[in-house]
């Protein structure tokens, strides 16, 4: 594997083993806040390898997280999204930016058939569904490089090296922060 493919490589399973198993695998999929917060931040982080290159230069410039993310809900995830992009949207705002949810009614139960309809004015997005759906479509977006194409081409121009540090847990009984990359790995 040469260092661009691996690079993608690392950043696909970073998605997978920090956001994705996790919800999957742990309480915190019982939790709409949480689950939606890693959601949005692997659209956030997968939207700059979707996007096209004006979109992508607007990042680059700090600018353009709308474009790109209602772009990810539009033309990645399925067709369902790209009709409640606004809202999701501004329910991403909401919760990153202020941890409270005021437009949008959350649901985690697996029976709920509400996912993603109107009631009384307010969108239902059932999180276990989005989830679902994001997995799916994440699924599909590793395809797409795993073939080579469009999504290949922009990870392998875009992503640069990551400083990823990994801890085994079971030799520290407390949190150990992170110092974090000196750059975004974009």
């Amino acid at each position: 594997m040469n260092e661009e493919d691996k690079r993608i490589d690392d950043f696909l399973s970073f998605i997978e083993k920090r956001i994705i198993s996790p919800i999957d695998e742990t309480d915190i999929n019982e939790s709409c806040t949480a689950t939606l917060l890693l959601i949005f931040a692997a659209i956030d982080s997968l939207s700059k390898i979707t996007c096209g290159d004006n979109e992508f230069e607007l990042y680059k410039e700090k600018k353009g997280n709308r474009k790109r993310f209602v772009g990810f809900l539009e033309g990645v995830m399925n067709k369902k999204y790209k009709n409640f992009k606004e809202e999701i949207y501004n329910l991403r705002n909401d919760m990153v930016h202020t941890g409270i949810n005021t437009k949008v009614i959350l649901s985690k139960n697996v029976n709920d058939v509400k996912h993603l309809q109107k009631e009384n004015g307010y969108l239902w997005i059932n999180t276990k569904q989005f989830f679902k759906d994001f997995t799916e479509t994440f699924e599909k977006i590793k395809t797409v490089i795993g073939n080579k194409r469009t999504f290949y081409i922009n990870a392998k121009n875009r992503l640069k090296s990551f400083n990823i540090i990994n801890i085994d847990r079971d030799e520290y009984d407390e949190a150990i922060p992170s110092t974090g990359p000196d750059d975004s790995f974009f």
